[in-house]
């Protein structure tokens, strides 16, 4: 099982942040704010305000983990954006709300971000958390940005995204999406200065710092990232201190005829001494069908963090790096593959796979979008599983086989 894509466990209680933090927050979005507005209008000052609802009923089965029922979700978000000159102001404010079978469910998605870890802001609050029941609200963007000429530095919670390869992104240290999360429009913001500037008309370079709230306590990352481009491939690499520990990534995309290729690897402290490698090679491809679109996905991921049989499974979701959310699933061996296919101009067909290749256990996620209107849509979808099902002596016998057939509708709006 990976974390968001179903996973079990009834709604996170979501601890309340000190009252230091929280005015601090108070006090740098109001600071912030009055900054922007201070700048004389000749500046170019522009406000604009978007916003996006998501609600969603979910039916699940029970398996050996968790018992059936029915799970409601609802999401609303509102996104102001200040724009001043060279200074901009990114806010994202949204609520949260779960209510879940007792004894929990598997979720179907995890919007806002992870919940294994924390950052240091201290933007998420829980109005209410009981045992069938959660809302939560948060600050998911806070961010303050200036632009200096080729040199940009942005000061509080932003979406960072490192990922080269679409699915499987063990490369990507912040934040990464769940392969299986069919709800992908907003990448959870993380507390951050970054600085971005650019060493030739290629070439970019990048620099972030993040302090992190993790269940092993509080780690700092500092990361720096080059990418250039030639000959229509993208390549580069970051390295420095991920976590605490040391770390480093190289990445490369390009195409060959009308196939892209993605690779991301990287290089770790193994969860024993030593080092563990982590990495992802994909290729997508884009075709016409009748005069409709078909996308298609494939990618395989070895991971050193994972398990390589089942008796591993338990210990794999105990570890630090699975703690933190850096894993999104918990097979040494594994693999993704999506193909989208257009059917209407409105409509659209999905359907998503993901294999344990060490245990041979597989998830299913077909789905169907239908755009209503020109912000709105409908989503109809489902999970199932296929592996060895029960719990043995060491836990779990396979990674999804205990993954209960699920169905869910869904409907999105922006404004």
């Amino acid at each position: 099982m990976s974390r968001h894509h179903p996973s079990g466990g009834s709604a996170l209680p979501l601890s309340r942040p000190s009252s230091t933090w929280h005015c601090f927050a108070k006090i740098g979005l109001a600071g912030a704010l009055a900054t922007a507005l201070a700048c004389d209008t000749a500046a170019g000052q522009r406000i604009e305000v978007t916003g996006y609802a998501l609600g969603m009923v979910v039916q699940s089965g029970s398996s050996a983990l968790v018992r059936g029922g029915t799970a409601l979700l609802g999401r609303a978000r509102v996104m102001p954006k200040l724009t001043a000159g060279p200074i901009t102001v990114d806010v994202a404010y949204e609520h949260v709300l779960q209510r879940t079978p007792q004894g929990g469910s598997f979720a179907v998605t995890s919007p806002g971000g992870s919940a294994s870890s924390s950052d240091w802001l201290g933007l998420d609050w829980s109005v209410m958390s009981g045992s069938r029941a959660s809302w939560r609200q948060r600050f998911d963007r806070l961010s303050l940005s200036m632009d200096a000429g080729p040199v940009s530095v942005t000061v509080g919670r932003q979406a960072i995204s490192w990922a080269t390869t679409l699915f499987l992104t063990p490369a990507d240290p912040f934040a990464p999406f769940e392969p299986s999360d069919p709800f992908r429009a907003y990448r959870g913001g993380v507390d951050a200065v970054r600085v971005r500037g650019f060493a030739g008309p290629f070439t970019e370079v990048e620099a972030v710092m993040r302090g992190a709230d993790t269940p092993d306590g509080k780690t700092l990352t500092a990361l720096t990232r080059v990418q250039t481009s030639r000959g229509g491939w993208a390549f580069g690499g970051w390295g420095g201190v991920l976590h605490d520990q040391a770390a480093g990534a190289l990445f490369a995309t390009g195409a060959v005829g009308a196939t892209a290729l993605r690779a991301e690897s990287e290089i770790r402290r193994g969860l024993s001494g030593g080092g563990a490698v982590r990495g992802t090679l994909g290729l997508d491809r884009r075709f016409s069908v009748s005069g409709r679109d078909l996308f298609v996905v494939v990618e395989a991921q070895y991971d050193g963090f994972g398990a390589a049989d089942a008796s591993q499974l338990l210990s794999t979701l105990a570890s630090a790096p699975y703690a933190r959310g850096e894993m999104q699933v918990l097979g040494r061996w594994s693999s993704a593959a999506q193909a989208s296919f257009q059917v209407h101009p409105l409509v659209s067909v999905d359907g998503m796979a993901l294999v344990n290749l060490e245990d041979g256990s597989l998830l299913l996620a077909p789905g169907l979008t239908w755009s209503a209107t020109a912000s709105g849509s409908v989503r109809l979808g489902a999970f199932t599983s296929a592996g060895r099902r029960g719990l043995g002596a060491g836990g779990l016998r396979s990674e999804y086989g205990e993954v209960p057939t699920l169905g869910y509708v869904s409907m999105s709006w922006f404004f």
